[in-house]
């Protein structure tokens, strides 16, 4: 594995450490976000329809940052091909699953914040289960082609669902920060649910800078700059998967600070 890009390895181990060091910092801290969306239930407050995207959300990156060391130590000791392939699975979870409940978080924001009477009269969990249970689909489905096709997650193709998840961020959230200023400029305080919400459209817009976007511009400047297949691979595609890793580890402890228990990770 570690042989396919022969000397070319400076980007490979730029992948192999920042990924171990965010499974380090971020496992613990999705454990802290379950954990304390189970406690507050747990005390009585409702579900809402947003905690039902983030427990998938965090749920996912839980799982795939687990795996994340065993990944890493397969690709450079082991070299065992099943645990390869669901390597290439797992790394669904992140590419495609990942981006998918971001653009449903920050949908369900715009929805309560610019359409709130729509909103309260259509606060049924349901659609919210539906539309994650259609998430999971479509990265189920990704994470299969990527063990039938082992090179799909350096490709362009990994990429493909953030042509449906960036545009619904960014409008929404553009969207609720025009509605906020507004509000705002109008000399109203915002409401609790309204603070909420910035909140959790200022993560979804750090996400964006840091997880979505470098993606997508190596994989569309880089293939134009480096025509050879192999060292697009070694120096940019496969270092790159670190951003996406990033935000899974930086969400939950955004998501931590905002309900102020980032304590919470003092256990660890």
């Amino acid at each position: 594995m570690s042989g396919h890009c022969g000397v070319m390895m400076a980007g490979v181990i730029v992948w192999a450490s920042l990924s171990a060091l965010f499974s380090l910092v971020g496992f613990p801290a999705c454990v802290a976000v379950l954990w304390e969306l189970f406690r507050r239930h747990k005390a009585g407050t409702p579900v809402t329809p947003n905690d039902v995207f983030m427990l998938n959300l965090t749920f996912m990156d839980l799982v795939f940052l687990f795996f994340v060391p065993f990944g890493v130590t397969n690709f450079f000791l082991w070299e065992i091909h099943s645990i390869a392939m669901l390597s290439n699975f797992l790394y669904s979870l992140n590419l495609a699953g990942r981006p998918l409940l971001t653009a449903c978080i920050c949908l369900d924001c715009y929805l309560a914040v610019v359409h709130p009477i729509t909103y309260l009269s259509k606060k049924s969990l349901t659609p919210r289960l539906l539309l994650a249970a259609a998430v999971w689909t479509v990265t189920v489905i990704q994470g299969t082609l990527a063990i039938i096709f082992e090179e799909l997650i350096h490709s362009i193709w990994a990429m493909s669902v953030y042509v449906i998840a960036l545009p619904v961020i960014v409008i929404c959230d553009a969207s609720i920060l025009w509605t906020l200023k507004k509000s705002y400029c109008g000399g109203r305080d915002l409401h609790p649910k309204k603070k909420k919400a910035l909140q959790i459209i200022t993560n979804s817009m750090v996400m964006t800078v840091i997880s979505y976007v470098p993606p997508v511009l190596v994989y569309i400047i880089g293939k134009v700059t480096i025509s050879d297949g192999k060292e697009f691979e070694c120096f940019l595609a496969i270092p790159i998967l670190t951003t996406p890793t990033a935000g899974s580890a930086i969400m939950p402890l955004l998501y931590l600070g905002n309900l102020g228990s980032l304590k919470c990770l003092r256990v660890w």
